[in-house]
């Protein structure tokens, strides 16, 4: 048997393997595993549902995978296996995935976690990797086997995910969903029409169109923003008009006090010279040019505290969030080189509120108001991979993680609890999109009795 390390690979020789996912039995605090397989094209995704092979889906269509049972032992380890026969791979399937899931818990408590290849004709114990630094995962790529030059490699991954086997499966492209039709008040999420990864315009680079007709209030802020010119333009969500959340919900994030704004160039430490009540706090910032860009606030000590900007795309523009003591002056710090730059800091009065969906592009702070729901949330980028992240602030300072998606086209869906919650879009260089939706209970994913 050969052990190799994350990342390493070798040969599989023969025509169909046993595959078993091993670790500790549930129970005392370790949760319940489960494996699954998903059968990937050359685009490394999958071409339909039928293509994972789970606990709803023991065996695929062309009996290629298949679960074939679960095995313990008397040392309280337990296994699941898998078979592949690779004569019944069909020509269009390039990668075969074998990934672990827990629905309760994480993998840092399930010790002894690895995969173990054995030949189906033999009986030969042909690969084995163990995971030793699974920590908050839900899910695991443990392991995938695929087609180099006519013959059959396994590689050792080892990619973990917080999203569970529901988030990791939609990541390779499994919709999972009973069929429903769209609601009457909008297209359904997934029928929304795709951005342009193309090269565009200035103008067409905008997420949509200006409404219509502009209310003179609104007009009224416009010219005042365009009376000082070091104000940085408000972040309004495309295809919505400028609206401020209810006032009893936004004074439980925090007070109003004066706008602070300043401008600069290259790396700087600024200091807030206006008094800012406890509570929470928007930092929006601007940057021309290109290079690295990042804004930090500081603790008492000096030290990086809250992320608040982090690019390298050209010609930033952000919001980011962060939660003030009330009892220092609040201190940032601004990396951008020699870029021209421009930080406003301001109360949370100004944000604006997320209905049922909006859309926009980099860094971004919402508030929302409604009931509990599903939010669903996809980035549109240009590069290869990406990471996408989401997060819910509840005014007490509790947080729900929305989406965490690393992937090449990143998009989650998670639970939105009750609001009000201000929502922060952030690790996001691109354009991005939400959308509010009801809970609905899912069969696809409802475990069928064993």
């Amino acid at each position: 048997m050969t052990e190799i390390v994350k990342g390493g690979n070798l040969p599989v020789p023969g025509q169909a393997w046993r595959i078993a996912v091993v670790r500790r039995a549930a129970g005392e605090g370790v949760p319940e595993v489960e494996a699954s397989a998903l059968l990937l094209d050359a685009s490394g995704r999958v071409r339909g549902d039928g293509d994972l092979v789970f606990y709803n889906q023991p065996a695929h269509a062309s009996g290629a995978v298949r679960l074939t049972g679960r095995v313990r032992d008397e040392d309280r380890r337990v296994a699941d296996w898998l078979e592949i026969d690779t004569e019944r791979v069909e020509p269009g399937v390039q990668r075969i995935v074998i990934t672990a899931s827990v629905d309760e818990g994480t993998f840092g408590r399930v010790p002894g976690l690895h995969i173990r290849t054995v030949s189906a004709a033999t009986g030969e114990q042909l690969a084995l990797y163990e995971v030793d630094d699974a920590s908050t995962e839900t899910a695991f790529v443990l392991g995938e086997f695929y087609r180099r030059d006519g013959a059959w490699k396994f590689r050792a991954v080892g990619q973990g995910y917080d999203s569970g086997l529901v988030g990791l499966a939609e990541d390779f492209g499994i919709v999972g969903g009973d069929p429903e039709p769209a609601p009457d008040d909008g297209p359904a999420f997934d029928d929304e029409p795709a951005f342009d990864d193309g090269p565009a315009s200035d103008e067409e680079s905008a997420v949509g169109a200006l409404p219509e007709a502009i209310p003179e209030e609104l007009l009224a802020k416009v010219r005042e923003a365009e009376a000082a010119p070091a104000r940085i333009p408000a972040q309004v969500p495309a295809r919505r008009p400028v609206r401020v959340g209810p006032r009893s919900d936004v004074e439980l994030f925090g007070e109003d006090f004066p706008e602070f704004v300043r401008s600069g160039k290259g790396t700087k430490t600024i200091t807030v010279d206006v008094p800012i009540p406890a509570g929470y706090v928007l930092v929006d910032s601007t940057r021309k040019g290109d290079g690295y860009f990042g804004v930090d606030s500081l603790d008492e000590h000096g030290k990086d505290d809250v992320l608040l900007a982090n690019t390298t795309l050209e010609d930033h523009e952000g919001r980011g969030l962060l939660r003030h003591d009330g009892r220092n002056p609040l201190r940032l710090r601004v990396n951008a080189y020699d870029s021209e730059w421009t930080i406003a800091v301001r109360p949370v009065s100004t944000v604006e509120e997320l209905g049922r969906d909006a859309r926009g592009r980099g860094a971004d702070v919402l508030l929302y108001t409604g009931p509990a729901g599903l939010l669903s949330s996809r980035l549109h980028t240009k590069f290869g991979h990406a990471y996408f992240h989401v997060q819910g602030d509840e005014p007490d300072g509790r947080h729900h993680l929305l989406a965490n998606v690393a992937s090449r086209l990143p998009r989650d869906a998670r639970p939105l609890p009750e609001g009000p919650l201000l929502v922060q879009v952030r690790s996001a260089e691109g354009d991005w999109s939400l959308k509010v939706r009801p809970p609905k209970e899912n069969r696809f994913w409802r475990r069928s009795p064993r």
